[in-house]
Order: C-alpha cells, then sequence, then structure tokens
C-alpha cells in the first residue's frame, strides 16, 4: 500500500467514524455535516451545553463569546438542523437583530437538511420538494418551504425565522433560539434600541413559549443593561451562563 493508499483509506475510516458519531453528539455532527469545518475547543464546549438543552438538562441557556469566533456556524446553523434529525416534531424560532441575517441562517438549515450526507443519519426529517420528499408517500402533499419558515414533511414540526421587532402571532415554540439581538455597539449603548429589544422579548417571544420550551441566547455582551443583563438581574438562578472571553483573564 503506497503512503497516498494509506492516507485515502485513513480518511475514509475517519469518515466513517464521524457518520456513526454525528447523530449522537452534536460536536461530531459539526465536521461530518461539513468536511472542512475546523472545530476548536470552545466550538465543541458550545455544541456540548447545547446538546444539554435538547436533551432537557438545562433550559436556559446563555453563550457570551466576541464577535467572529464561529458562534452562530455552531448555533444558528448545524444545532437546528441536528435537534430537527432527533425530533422532527420540534418547534424552532431563529432571530438575530435583523431578519435578512435570521434568513441566512434559515437557508443554511435548509441546504444541511437536503444533503445527501444528513439524509444517510436522519432520513425521517426531510423538506418539501427534496429528493426525499419527491421519494416518499407525502409526496403529494403540500409544505410550506419558504426563505423564512420551513415545515417538516410528516410532522408537526417547522423552523421560524424572524428578526428583533418581527411577529411570531400563532406561533408556539419549543425551543427559542436569539442570536445576538444588537448589531454592535452603536445599538448597545442606545437606550431606546435597548428598550425596543427588551419589550419585543416580553411581549412578543415569550407570549409563545410554554411551560416545557427552552431558550438559547448567543452574544456579544456590549453593555451591562443588554437583553442577557436584564435578564440576569431579574431571574439570576433559572440561566446557565457560559462566557467564552477573547481575552483569558
Amino acid at each position: 500500500m503506497t503512503e497516498q493508499e494509506r492516507k485515502k483509506r485513513l480518511m475514509t475510516l475517519r469518515r466513517t467514524k464521524l457518520r456513526l458519531e454525528a447523530p449522537k453528539r452534536l460536536a461530531c455532527f459539526l465536521g461530518y455535516a461539513n468536511p472542512k469545518y475546523q472545530a476548536e475547543w470552545f466550538h465543541i464546549l458550545i455544541a456540548d451545553y447545547c446538546q444539554q438543552l435538547f436533551e432537557g438538562k438545562i433550559n436556559k441557556l446563555m453563550l457570551f463569546m466576541p464577535p467572529q469566533h464561529g458562534k452562530s456556524e455552531v448555533i444558528s446553523r448545524n444545532f437546528p438542523a441536528w435537534a430537527l434529525g432527533h425530533d422532527p416534531d420540534l418547534r424552532i424560532v431563529g432571530t438575530s437583530y435583523s431578519a435578512d441575517l435570521a434568513e441566512g441562517f434559515s437557508r443554511a438549515i435548509q441546504r444541511t437538511i437536503d444533503s445527501e450526507e444528513y439524509q444517510s443519519i436522519f432520513p425521517e426529517t426531510y423538506l418539501s420538494g427534496s429528493l426525499a420528499h419527491r421519494n416518499s408517500e407525502n409526496s403529494s402533499r403540500n409544505h410550506i418551504r419558504n426563505v423564512d419558515y420551513f415545515e417538516m414533511v410528516g410532522h408537526r414540526g417547522f423552523y421560524k425565522a424572524v428578526g428583533v421587532g418581527g411577529g411570531l402571532t400563532g406561533t408556539p415554540v419549543d425551543i427559542a433560539i436569539i442570536d445576538d439581538p444588537v448589531k454592535d455597539a452603536t445599538e448597545a449603548y442606545s437606550s431606546t434600541y435597548r428598550e425596543r429589544v427588551w419589550n419585543w422579548y416580553n411581549s412578543v417571544l415569550t407570549t409563545r413559549l410554554h411551560n416545557h420550551s427552552r431558550q438559547l441566547f448567543i452574544m456579544t455582551r456590549w453593555h451591562e443593561d443588554d437583553l442577557a443583563g436584564r435578564l440576569l438581574k431579574s431571574e439570576p438562578e433559572e440561566w446557565t451562563v457560559v462566557t467564552i472571553p477573547a481575552i483569558c483573564e
């Protein structure tokens, strides 16, 4: 066996091992769904906490990280796809400071679910218009699939993307994901904008939650009086908080 053949065989074995582990562990799913993904220790840490949330060991989770450290890749693009693979009846809402960004996350999730790699480990979770849908007994049924909302074929689950300030009327939520409710420090230092986010959270998002809903915040902290700060002040005992600073103190 030549060196090149040996390396190719080793890569095949690693890929097979990753395929077996991906359904069981979100951290492994990251590399399986995207072979080029380079997970650092903190990405694995984040993924493991998200998995605890999915498993019901945590109900309210806050993860604080600096910008441009790949937090959205784990939480807003991969976690919803992995969670829906396990439970296609889940009702997930993904939010961010703008509707465009939230819809971008939705498109990424849909591409993952449509992929051959995903279908090989989660064959019961698929979307309207996909190859799996065309080959299924549900092929004649209509299921919504838009950039901001898509349903799981044959199940009650869905994913809804919305920007902070957007409506959620008639949308019950099992898992609510908030990925950076403010764009930058300028918005964070605006008392008007902070109040707007707070009012939207209390008057829109929380009204769609039920007793067993889970909440997942991933944020860059710019201001002590941001949404996370207010929640930790009013209900500190209810939240699990993970802080990953840019500079280790």
